[in-house]
């Protein structure tokens, strides 16, 4: 099983270790660079991570029993406001207004 899945588009702050919910890091616009929204040239970099990872889950269908995301949409990710407050993130395959995501069209298409 893969459980609590979701991946980030943001830069990382350096010192970061894991998912330690603890450690909080200085924001600053480097860190931030998609408050507003993001964009469809960033949301199809995404869209081929999804695509390529779910293809490597379909590559091992045998040992993959389960895929869970970590959340349903963007708007609850647990990324927001993590490591840096005030940082907007865009993990998930549904957007803010729980609308697919070109994400979750690229996960589709790999359906035979």
């Amino acid at each position: 099983m893969f459980t609590e899945l979701d991946l980030t588009v943001l830069p990382n702050p350096w010192d970061l270790q894991g998912a330690d919910v603890n450690q909080n890091f200085q924001g600053n616009p480097a860190m931030n660079p998609y408050p507003q929204g993001l964009p469809d040239s960033v949301n199809a970099v995404l869209a081929d991570k999804y695509k390529a990872l779910f293809a490597l889950f379909l590559k091992h269908k045998e040992s993959v029993s389960r895929v869970t995301f970590w959340g349903v949409s963007d708007r609850n990710s647990w990324l927001n406001n993590w490591p840096i407050r005030n940082r907007t993130n865009y993990p998930l395959v549904f957007d803010r207004n729980y609308q697919p995501k070109p994400a979750y069209y690229s996960i589709l298409s790999l359906k035979k």
